[in-house]
């Protein structure tokens, strides 16, 4: 019964390490694509710099705006993948049947 408990939990850390790898994977492709266009994004950098963007045309891009939203995403993404980490670690020391 102990072995079946040490194997579930050896499995329960395997996938929680295999979600959160792709949560963080999900937030830095999110993140490398991310563009501010709009007045109402919630940051006030102070000083704003306007890209027009081709594919985006008709909207200028935020620079500033959109340099910390890509910084708050890749935050995102760094937990998450210290997360997976952890439990990819934390499975390979359950010992094994």
């Amino acid at each position: 019964m102990v072995g079946l408990d040490v194997s579930l939990l050896k499995e329960v850390f395997r996938v929680a390490g295999f979600i959160f790898g792709v949560v963080s994977a999900y937030y830095w492709f999110k993140a490398s694509t991310a563009k501010v266009t709009g007045k109402d994004n919630g940051y006030d950098p102070g000083v704003e710099l306007l890209y027009e963007d081709p594919d985006n045309k008709g909207h200028d891009i935020r620079v500033v705006a959109t340099a910390k939203e890509q910084s708050r995403l890749n935050k995102i993404a760094a937990v998450h993948t210290g997360l997976a980490v952890l439990f990819q670690a934390a499975a390979s020391l359950v010992p094994s049947d």
